[in-house]
């Protein structure tokens, strides 16, 4: 039996379908009212028979700050894929990312640990890799640095890839993936989905900093081949595509019939922009930009995931891939 964590998000979602096309028994770890029908419209979406395979899940429904809902959850179970975690960069959201991201890992790693899980694939982020000084590709080697100020969601990130590091020196087996933007079918209004359908409604603007995404397919054969070929306490960039945010918007604007944009907003705009919003959002709405994504939106980011792609040995899809299948999945939801 493989158990997921976070399988009704996007990541995990995808982890359970790589899962079930190998013939894995899976048990899925939800919050209770979560929506599991975005499982069944992903499966849906990719096989004919995504109704049986729906079937075959096992649900839980399970905090990750129950220790005993979580050692009941785990019996049993060979492979642990921790893909659950609060994504946000609105500083309201702060303290759930601290408490879930780095207090929800710590629970489960020790609810994995008594149970003899054979080997946990923990889902952290690029976000605890610190760019190169000199503008060259980071790779794994890269430290977080301590010293520079972090989102509050790089922090829990970061923390919780010390729980894991934790975990293995109590005996855990663990391997960790550090995907960029994973770009996939999802919940809407979540994670990378939030930025799918603000830019397919078509947008005269782009920001001038780069970044890479990763199809969300991707990830999850990443992550189960890593789960039995990752070495020991190693992390694994998974990178997809390098691309500016231009190009970026721009596929994501032809999705769905619109033009490209063509205004490149200046830094003093988002640094404004972050300013009006955060103000907006003391009377109750949720900010459409933060003091964080105006930063991360004008900067070059580089990554280089030559790591897992030497291991794994199959091609990633393209942005543009990545792309097209959300929009199809968005066209028939």
């Amino acid at each position: 039996m493989d158990l997921v964590t976070g399988g009704t998000g996007i990541v995990g979602a995808h982890v359970i379908d790589a899962l079930l096309e190998r013939g894995r028994p899976v048990r899925a770890l939800v919050r209770r009212g979560s929506d599991r029908d975005i499982v069944l419209r992903i499966l849906s979406h990719y096989h004919a028979d995504g109704p049986a395979r729906f079937a075959r899940i096992q649900w839980v429904e399970c905090d990750l700050a129950d220790p005993v809902g979580l050692r009941e959850a785990l019996q049993g179970v060979e492979h642990l894929y921790h893909a659950a975690a609060v994504v946000s960069f609105d500083p309201r959201d702060d303290r759930a990312m601290l408490r879930v991201n780095i207090g929800g890992t710590a629970e489960l790693i020790d609810a994995a640990l008594e149970a003899g899980v054979a080997r946990l694939c923990h889902v952290s982020s690029t976000a605890t890799i610190t760019p190169d000084p000199a503008g060259g590709p980071a790779d794994e080697s890269r430290p977080f640095d301590e010293g520079v100020r972090h989102s509050a969601y790089a922090i829990s990130k970061y923390g919780a890839e010390l729980e894991v590091y934790r975990g293995i020196a109590e005996g855990l087996d663990a391997v960790m993936v550090n995907p960029c933007v994973v770009i996939g079918p999802g919940p809407r209004g979540r994670s990378s989905m939030a930025m799918v359908e603000r830019f397919r409604k078509g947008s005269r603007f782009f920001t001038g900093g780069s970044n890479a995404v990763v199809d969300a397919r991707d990830v999850a054969r990443a992550m189960v081949e890593l789960t039995t070929r990752g070495a020991t306490g190693e992390r694994y960039l998974l990178i997809g595509e390098q691309l500016s945010y231009k190009t970026l918007t721009t596929l994501l604007a032809a999705s769905n019939g619109h033009p490209a944009p063509r205004i490149e907003v200046p830094r003093w705009a988002m640094a404004l922009a972050w300013r009006v919003e955060r103000v907006r959002s003391l009377f109750g709405a949720r900010p459409l930009i933060t003091k964080h994504t105006a930063r991360t939106t004008t900067r070059q980011r580089r990554y280089d995931g030559a790591k897992a792609q030497a291991l794994l040995g199959f091609p990633f899809h393209d942005a543009a891939s990545a792309v097209r299948n959300v929009a199809a999945f968005l066209d028939r939801s």
